[in-house]
């Protein structure tokens, strides 16, 4: 695909980093912390994880915000005004609805290339590292990826019912999704022509257009009450 050199100068122009980040759950398995607060402002050693994910953005000049929001919207606007005024952000408010509506309603608030984070994930990521492997191939998305690790020990057993392997707590084959996506402006109106976050993802693939960026520093998802308590000790690796 031929693409001309306005496109090629957005796609690579350190200057305009623009963000979506996902804040609009209602973070269900958190309860009951999640009763009063949004998922993305519960504390990880006395520091909201949206807070750990805008100061690691900040470290590589991002100039765009958007924070799309829906689940105690008004906590995370109070948030960043306290806390990031200075910031060039935007608050998108799509109400209790689904991860690509959220995306649909945060780029018209974005012109070129945009990166796809999640409220509910901390990761020391080197931004520009994963750029650079983006900027070779701008036809596709990027997605980032992080080692799946099983925290039990794995046998294989035969049909004797003997074991003839054990491995304990492996790192398996797969990777899981952390976020930090990647998209230019030629993938706009797919994203609009797409029904969910799934859909998109499954179009991507088929079309050979899904690239994965493999990270395996720290990282951080914070679903359930048992992953904010291995949280707490986790974040002492990146803070």
């Amino acid at each position: 695909m031929q693409f001309g050199k306005f496109t090629l100068a957005i796609a690579v122009n350190m200057k305009n980093r623009a963000v979506i980040i996902l804040c609009g759950g209602k973070g269900m398995r958190l309860r009951p912390l999640t009763n009063t607060l949004p998922k993305p402002l519960i504390n990880i050693n006395n520091k909201p994880i949206l807070e750990y994910i805008i100061l690691h953005l900040k470290k590589y000049n991002f100039t765009k915000y958007v924070i799309a929001t829906g689940y105690k919207s008004e906590q995370i606007s109070s948030f960043m005004k306290s806390r990031f005024s200075s910031l060039n952000y935007t608050i998108v408010d799509s109400g209790d609805t689904d991860i690509l509506s959220r995306i649909k309603d945060s780029i018209k608030y974005i012109r070129g290339q945009f990166m796809l984070c999640y409220g509910d994930t901390i990761s020391d990521i080197d931004i520009d590292k994963l750029m650079k492997f983006h900027e070779k191939s701008i036809d596709k998305v990027t997605i980032s990826s992080y080692p799946l690790t099983v925290p039990f020990g794995v046998m294989n057993v035969n049909s004797d019912n003997l074991v003839e392997e054990f491995n304990e707590k492996p790192t398996l084959n797969g990777v899981i999704n952390i976020g930090y996506y990647l998209f230019n402006q030629i993938h706009l109106d797919m994203i609009k022509s797409k029904s969910s976050i799934i859909d998109l993802i499954s179009s991507l693939i088929s079309n050979k257009k899904l690239q994965c960026y493999q990270h395996t520093g720290v990282h951080i998802t914070v679903n359930t009450l048992s992953e904010l308590e291995n949280a707490n000790e986790n974040i002492k690796k990146i803070s």
